[in-house]
């Protein structure tokens, strides 16, 4: 028998050439799928949410099912559609407070009730201030990446720009968030800050320990 010291290394530590190997190791044998699903929800929320189909990529957005009269609103006519068919899922109200117990809180507010292990409880959100639009959907940023057509146009309403434009500029916003969490997930940036997270142990050549 007999007794071998090896030296292990924090990402850190390693040399350029061996923060590279490991970097490659990482990029390599790392399951990115979760990221992909997340954004695969919002983008079927999307789809579900304007009735859409799709071809063979989320990204291939089909209206043609979709009534001519409405792929061709634009300017008013098109920001009136939307914010009297999509408001209440493009925004959600604003959160006041929550109290104990089951309880109204005035006209001007929305209660939403909930039971749960310590009693009732009264979720309390303006009926009014309701242009919040963070993550409405599934509660992940790539709502938001997919829906920024949408929420441009409501900022500024155009005439040239109609329901069908929307829609396909929705499919370019999906390709564009599939590729932009690609080239994020296999960034240097992001696995090196996911190895020093995980505090992975490499030899001095950045293979892993």
């Amino acid at each position: 028998m007999k007794t071998v010291t090896l030296n292990i290394y924090k990402f850190s530590e390693l040399s350029e050439d061996a923060k590279k190997k490991a970097i490659e190791w990482y990029r390599s044998c790392e399951d990115y799928q979760p990221y992909y699903g997340e954004v695969e929800d919002s983008v079927k929320k999307v789809i579900e949410l304007f009735n859409l189909k799709t071809g063979n990529y989320y990204s291939d957005i089909r209206t043609g099912h979709i009534e001519d009269n409405i792929l061709q609103l634009s300017g008013a006519r098109l920001y009136k559609y939307l914010i009297n068919n999509y408001f209440t899922d493009l925004f959600k109200p604003e959160y006041i407070k929550t109290i104990d117990g089951r309880k109204k809180w005035g006209k001007l507010y929305i209660c939403k009730y909930f039971t749960g292990m310590n009693g009732d409880r009264t979720h309390i959100y303006s009926k009014w201030k309701k242009w919040d639009n963070s993550c409405t959907l599934t509660g992940v940023c790539y709502d938001n990446d997919i829906l920024d057509p949408i929420y441009e146009f409501l900022k500024k309403p155009t005439e040239k720009t109609t329901f069908q434009d929307l829609m396909e500029e929705i499919g370019w916003s999906i390709a564009k968030t599939y590729d932009n969490v690609e080239k994020w997930v296999n960034s240097e940036e992001y696995i090196t800050e996911t190895i020093e997270a995980n505090e992975y142990d490499f030899h001095e050549d950045g293979t892993r320990y």
